[in-house]
């Protein structure tokens, strides 16, 4: 074990090669590594498109961005971008890595990068046991992602930790969003409540058509205006929530940056969604969210929200690779009724 004071000085470097809201995931590392050493020099790397939830975060000295895409070119494509990528990494001379990816690709890019300390987890992959030599011995399943991603801390003598993240918003973003809610004729003390309806993957979504009925709902009973959002391929998705609530939502969009839509969600009353990345933004931004749980458990990815709810049904096949449904008919998504998720809507309405 290492005194958190003798990182002082230090270059850390935390991999994480996943997605937006695994991403945003290491925030509470970096600030809770920075709020105990506070020269040390923290640089992270992860996926290209999930980089801007970071890109103003005054913790985090460099992003390392990489690029997926030219990493799975023809072999001599591969090869140039790795070499070039490695060698300038390596130049930055890290004394340690801490690899939350957990795969064969980030343990080869942890090693070959020269860290001498290279910290993962016991549930890793076989590779990474063998080329990483720093193990953490922490249950993923039994701790949320951000409780086991901090249990790497525990390596440099730290215990106490604070689980909460923050979203840096630039001014420019701020002011964008501001211009499309004006022009929409959203004011800033409105009822603004917004709705995701989609997610990675189909399995997790709950049906456009129940979605729409919150949206009544919310409307009717409380004048709301509804606010549908989607990533730039799910425009289809957001037009079908559109069609069945019978009204046009009071603004909308598929095309906004992550951190613009994190500056839309500061300006909500409510986010209502599936478990996606939208629902770790809202949270990142203080926005009280309801996620909705199918083939994933909460206790484990659920919005780093104090005040957030979730609806979740505990069916026995939880935990599916969500490529096909054993239970079509009955899948554990379809099992939400909008009675329930509306009662949990007026209750953080009410707080």
């Amino acid at each position: 074990m290492i005194n958190a004071m003798d990182l002082n000085g230090k270059k850390i470097l935390i991999i994480k090669l996943r997605y937006i809201g695994d991403t945003l995931s290491i925030i509470p590392v970096v600030e809770n590594l920075k709020r105990n050493a506070a020269h040390a020099e923290v640089d992270v790397m992860v996926h290209k498109g999930t980089e801007d939830v970071l890109a103003f975060h005054p913790d985090i000295r460099k992003i390392w961005v990489y690029d997926r895409i030219k990493a799975q070119k023809k072999i001599v494509s591969t090869i140039c971008y790795h070499k070039s990528f490695i060698k300038n990494m390596r130049y930055e001379k890290y004394d340690f890595v801490i690899d939350f990816t957990h795969g064969d690709r980030a343990a080869f890019l942890s090693f070959m990068i020269g860290a001498p300390q290279r910290i993962t987890y016991r549930d890793s992959s076989t590779l990474s046991r063998i080329l990483m030599n720093r193990i953490i011995d922490s249950d993923p399943f039994k701790h949320h992602i951000v409780d086991h991603q901090l249990e790497s801390l525990r390596y440099f003598g730290m215990d106490t930790f604070k689980r909460e993240m923050t979203v840096h918003i630039p001014e420019s973003s701020e002011l964008h969003i501001d211009h499309l809610l004006s022009t929409a004729g959203i004011g800033h003390d409105s009822l603004n409540v917004a709705i995701h309806p989609g997610a990675r993957g189909k399995l997790r979504q709950w049906k456009p058509e129940r979605f729409a009925e919150i949206a009544r709902r919310l409307r009717d009973v409380y004048k709301a205006n509804i606010i549908l959002i989607g990533g730039a391929k799910e425009g289809d998705l957001v037009d079908a929530v559109e069609r069945e609530m019978g009204f046009p939502a009071s603004f909308g969009s598929t095309e906004l940056s992550l951190l613009e839509m994190a500056a839309l969600l500061r300006r909500c009353s409510l986010f209502l969604g599936n478990d996606s990345a939208p629902g770790h933004i809202a949270a990142a931004v203080k926005c009280p969210s309801l996620t909705l749980f199918g083939p994933t458990f909460p206790h484990m990815w659920r919005p780093l929200d104090p005040v957030g709810e979730v609806v979740f049904k505990d069916v026995p096949c939880c935990g599916c690779k969500q490529k096909i449904c054993t239970r079509p008919d009955n899948s554990c998504m379809d099992l939400i009724e909008a009675d329930e998720v509306w009662n949990k809507v007026e209750r953080l309405i009410s707080l």
